[in-house]
């Protein structure tokens, strides 16, 4: 097959993708002077975790520890159970052994991930590449070796094998999100289960929400000790500390959605993000800040409704990851993308999410 580069470089491209190119190449530039003049320095010094609100620090120790035979008991201790939270990116730290390598492969793992996006739902790519930039997460995902930039290969992986009815395909996203954070592939799981036919109310979206509200209140019975523990170590929490003792005494369905709130919106009224300023305090600031904007936008769309699927999934995930007894904000970039997907749609809202190999065409439109 032979490429016509005349023709190709005849090509009428419109604003929109003009402008897309441009935003994308200064971009990347702007990342190219952060990485050089920030990151480096960082992992030189070991700072990389507190400068850029990222674990990339210990993964990149654990990697240079299994690599050079060192078998600190920590280290191999974190790979004794699975799942567990540091399998994927000490082993991506570890095979590249190169924080350049590493933010090349991730911005590979972006570029995929969109365009899965964009086989999968009719969205406008520069809108959706502009929110997801808005958020600093998405950023530090890109330069340092991280979870989060997996977790959107993970969420494009799923929703096209879900709505292209790929089923092996599915299954890799499912096993690759177990690997990476065993709790995106419980929402994923759980959000299965509640569209399919197990399901008596899956059509009412709204009860089936309360109704793992009133299922995660019985999490101590069977939990218990786990979460003493995990309560333990969020003693220092203020607001949170109380809203775990509610979930501790069975109250969740009250806690649940403070405890949301907090983890995407706690740090805007911080007044420690101004007084005592540091990189972390203002990432995960500016983390919070976007996730508003993104709700204010698909409100004033119209779009913040349980009828989205996209609103729905990040539903299910949002519920289910607080029951975090500590502030996760990162965890909650699951939810951001999906927020990003919907405000990006073209259609009024979003296609449904194939729930059976035969959907009605009445239900569409439902």
């Amino acid at each position: 097959m032979t490429v016509d580069v005349l023709r190709v470089l005849k090509m009428r491209m419109g604003v929109g993708s003009w402008i897309l190119v441009v935003l994308l190449i200064a971009y990347f530039a702007f990342t190219f002077v952060i990485f050089f003049q920030a990151v480096i320095p960082s992992y030189e010094d070991g700072t990389t975790s507190w400068t850029f609100a990222v674990d990339s620090t210990v993964y990149v120790y654990m990697a240079d520890s299994i690599r050079e035979g060192r078998n600190e008991p920590w280290v191999l201790g974190a790979f004794a159970s699975f799942p567990n939270t540091v399998m994927t990116p000490v082993a991506i730290a570890l095979v590249l052994n190169s924080a350049f390598l590493v933010m090349l492969a991730n911005y590979a793992v972006l570029a995929i991930s969109v365009l899965l996006f964009r086989l999968t739902f009719s969205i406008s790519t520069i809108a959706f590449l502009v929110l997801l930039l808005l958020n600093p997460t998405t950023t530090t995902s890109i330069l340092c070796v991280n979870k989060e930039i997996l977790d959107l290969f993970v969420i494009s992986l799923f929703l096209f094998a879900r709505v292209k009815r790929f089923r092996l395909l599915l299954l890799v996203a499912l096993v690759l999100a177990l690997v990476n954070r065993w709790e995106t592939c419980a929402i994923m799981i759980t959000y299965l289960i509640a569209e399919s036919r197990l399901n008596p109310w899956r059509e009412r979206r709204g009860l089936t929400l309360l109704l793992l509200v009133g299922a995660l209140n019985f999490v101590p019975i069977v939990g218990a000790e786990v979460l003493a523990k995990r309560f333990e170590e969020a003693e220092y929490a203020g607001v949170i500390r109380v809203l775990d003792i509610l979930q501790l005494h069975y109250l969740y369905f009250i806690a649940v959605i403070p405890k949301i709130a907090d983890n995407l919106f706690g740090q805007l009224p911080n007044p420690q993000v101004w007084k005592t300023p540091s990189s972390w305090l203002f990432i995960n600031f500016f983390n919070n800040a976007a996730a508003a904007i993104l709700i204010l936008i698909n409100m004033a769309k119209g779009r913040f409704t349980l009828r989205s699927d996209f609103i729905y999934l990040g539903a299910f995930g949002s519920v289910l990851l607080a029951q975090s007894l500590v502030v996760q904000p990162r965890y909650f970039y699951f939810v951001y993308i999906l927020l990003c997907l919907e405000a990006a749609e073209k259609k009024s809202r979003s296609p449904l999410l194939a729930r059976s190999p035969i959907r009605q065409p009445e239900l569409q439109h439902a």
